[in-house]
């Protein structure tokens, strides 16, 4: 890694990361976000849960000179037209046929990695993996740096679930941990969900264990930032960097010249 960067909390899985002449932002969908004047912007959407992705950052000012990259089960094609509808009665048709022409509007699948160009000229190199929900999960290539955003990869261990539904989550998980853990990540963002109840540090887990990235930082908790301090105090790793989140809007220096 080569410069310092600042990644900011937002809420429930959403982070914004802050490098160089890029503002990334993950998974928006509530909260404050402050979007830079001086920066190329790019949006990523996991996929289209209401707790990942909104519209409402189709509707940004100066929309035309932001990059969107956007799993593709958040669009539909009809059958009768070559017209792609995003998931939201909101959009009008004229803006659903903008979005559709616009060329800095990217639609990303599972396993495949792209090249992506953005507005200041620059390639930006994503690699997409599965998840064990909807959409996908996203590594990014930055000028030497990888990061890492899971969406709802997980593994989902709900207490009710019998022996054989908890065996399919979890191989389901690993299928994914395996093509994962081939890569170098320097920053993860993974769900540390407390809904799970006793289980919600067992994906997590998992997912440092094996994959081993340098930095840490949890998601998917919602209000339940408690949840974070929980995890970092039970866990612990010689090879990574847990973050702690006590507050929206938390901003974090990575100096990754330490």
């Amino acid at each position: 890694m080569k410069e310092n960067i600042v990644i900011t909390y937002i809420y429930h899985s959403c982070y914004t990361v802050e490098t160089g002449d890029l503002f990334i932002i993950f998974d928006y969908y509530k909260g404050i976000l402050n979007i830079p004047e001086d920066k190329q912007v790019v949006f990523f959407a996991s996929h289209g849960h209401s707790d990942h992705y909104t519209s409402e950052i189709l509707k940004v000012p100066d929309m035309e000179n932001k990059t969107y990259i956007l799993s593709s089960d958040i669009v539909k094609l009809p059958s009768n037209e070559n017209i792609i509808y995003i998931r939201d009665d909101k959009i009008s048709m004229d803006q659903l046929k903008s979005l559709y022409n616009s060329k800095n509007v990217n639609f990303i699948s599972e396993n495949h990695t792209y090249n992506i160009k953005l507005n200041n000229g620059k390639i930006l190199k994503v690699k997409t993996f599965g998840s064990t929900d909807k959409g996908v999960s996203i590594l990014l290539y930055l000028d030497g740096m990888t990061i890492f955003h899971t969406g709802d990869l997980n593994f989902w261990a709900w207490p009710y679930y019998d022996d054989k539904k908890m065996q399919v989550e979890y191989d389901d998980f690993m299928a994914e941990i395996e093509k994962i853990k081939k890569e170098e990540v320097d920053i993860a963002f993974f769900p540390v969900d407390p809904r799970l109840n006793e289980n919600y540090y067992k994906g997590g887990d998992i997912f440092i264990k094996e994959v081993r990235p340098q930095i840490f930082f949890p998601l998917h908790f919602a209000d339940n930032v408690k949840i974070t301090s929980k995890f970092k105090k039970n866990f612990s790793y010689d090879f990574t960097d847990v973050r702690e989140i006590f507050e929206t809007n938390q901003r974090i220096l990575i100096d990754i010249n330490d």
